[in-house]
């Protein structure tokens, strides 16, 4: 298993459009996939969830990637930017050593403060964005002596780092690991913030077909192939302006039932993008990461509550636009308010910044087509509770589409819900969460109940044998 980039990083804006929660009285509760009636019946959930980061106005999608023609040099060009002398630029998509990750946040807004500071010496700065990358440059400010103000768009901290307690224990609906927690400075952050984590062991896990019902070995050979294949990818130099998918139909990867499977869960949901709109270099960037991966428990935001102790923390200010001029910055907000400073750091997604969200003056050529050579990937989830933890003590069960009444193969519907991970000992109760990316996430049901319904069926059929 690969990077599982920011991923978690798929949230809903439940308390808002991100959030849906179904809840049902037990048995009563009857789904509506065909598959559900086949073969061996499993438990019925009793409350569900189901994230929409895409359509969340402060997120716009999940993370960053590289679409075919694009390499690193976009990432470098924002991570060095300064504005008008008094404005630079933080986020995961700014990160050399570890784009689409928290920890790549977190460096992206160290390294942004350490660059104003070094560049304009300013005693005030507004940091704009409560994710993980404006909390680390407002702590990175504060510790420097200078006075920074987070001026925050939504009713909370965390930006895409979001867990829900409705159900009584936080359940992460946007990023929910850390990747390689060697040396990984989110890792010493989650500890001392009294965190749990619990490794990740993907090869507790179990391959099922739809079709069958029964577990596919031929399906874990089709995995073995790509990721042989990705491999090969990453240590090649292709033209930068091909394809994922075009450089893998060179090299022998066929479409079929089971390599399109593959592909959604080695690539798609990795990346957020189907292979055909993923560039190449995507494969290479990044440093190699050790350790392994975990799942935090406990609250991921406490992280970030921990950066910003402290802090100047405004939230329900959205700003529209930031302008620097010879004496210091000015932000317009929303509301029609003015706050001003001596100096800005903008963190927030790179999908908003694309949107003019907010608009900066002054900007530069360079930098808009910095930002116009990434893109932003989707990734979605849908979480499933339980009175019983019917699937005993795997981690993760991979589930191959194509079997199910209304999914079928070559369908997108047969490429969500493909990948399934078990959080029952992170929340304390059974519980699973399943994902789904790319176009196929793109285009799920836009009733939280139909995404429900589908999961379900998916998840019924492959254990229906």
């Amino acid at each position: 298993m690969h990077r599982r980039a920011f991923i978690g990083l798929t949230a809903l804006g439940a308390v808002g459009a991100a959030v849906g929660r179904v809840s049902s009285p037990g048995a009563a509760w009857a789904w509506g996939g065909p598959a559900f009636r086949q073969g061996r019946l499993l438990p019925r959930p009793v409350a569900a969830q189901v994230t929409r980061w895409d359509t969340d106005p402060w997120s716009l999608g999940s993370y960053s990637a590289l679409p075919p023609g694009s390499g690193p040099s976009a990432r470098r060009i924002l991570r060095e930017a300064i504005l008008g002398n008094r404005i630079t630029l933080a986020g995961e998509y700014a990160s050399l050593g570890a784009p689409a990750t928290t920890n790549g946040a977190l460096e992206s807004g160290t390294n942004a403060a350490n660059r104003i500071l070094r560049h304009a010496q300013p005693r005030s700065v507004l940091v704009i964005g409560a994710g993980i990358a404006g909390a680390a440059a407002a702590n990175r400010l504060r510790a420097s002596g200078a006075a920074p103000i987070v001026l925050e768009a939504r009713d909370r901290i965390g930006g895409r780092i979001y867990a829900d307690r409705a159900w009584g224990a936080p359940v992460e609906l946007g990023a929910a690991w850390i990747h390689g927690i060697t040396g990984n400075p989110v890792t010493e952050l989650a500890r001392s913030a009294g965190l749990g984590l619990i490794p990740m062991d993907w090869d507790n896990s179990v391959t099922r077909d739809t079709v069958t019902g029964l577990p596919s070995p031929a399906a874990d050979d089709a995995d073995d192939r790509l990721q042989a294949l990705m491999d090969r990818l990453a240590d090649a130099e292709p033209p930068v302006t091909l394809s994922a998918g075009r450089w893998l139909g060179m090299h022998g990867w066929q479409p079929s039932r089971l390599n399109d499977w593959a592909q959604a869960v080695e690539i798609t949901q990795e990346y957020g993008r189907d292979p055909n709109s993923l560039g190449v270099r995507a494969f290479s960037e990044g440093d190699w990461q050790r350790g392994g991966d975990v799942l935090v428990q406990g609250g991921y935001a406490s992280i970030v509550e921990q950066l910003l102790a402290g802090v100047d923390v405004r939230l329900d200010t959205a700003v529209t636009a930031i302008e620097a001029g010879t004496s210091g910055v000015t932000a317009r907000l929303q509301s029609g308010a003015v706050v001003r400073a001596d100096a800005a750091v903008v963190a927030v997604p790179l999908a908003l910044l694309q949107r003019g969200l907010p608009s900066i003056r002054p900007t530069s050529s360079r930098v808009r087509a910095a930002l116009g050579a990434l893109v932003t990937g989707s990734l979605e989830k849908v979480v499933l509770r339980y009175e019983e933890q019917w699937w005993g003590d795997l981690r993760a069960i991979e589930v191959v589409g194509g079997g199910v009444a209304g999914a079928p193969a070559g369908s997108q519907a047969a490429l969500r819900w493909t990948e399934w991970v078990s959080i029952s000992d992170l929340v304390g109760f059974p519980a699973l969460v399943a994902f789904s990316g790319g176009s196929a996430a793109l285009t799920r049901p836009a009733s939280n109940l139909a995404c429900v319904d589908e999961a379900v069926a998916a998840l019924q059929a492959a254990f229906a044998g």
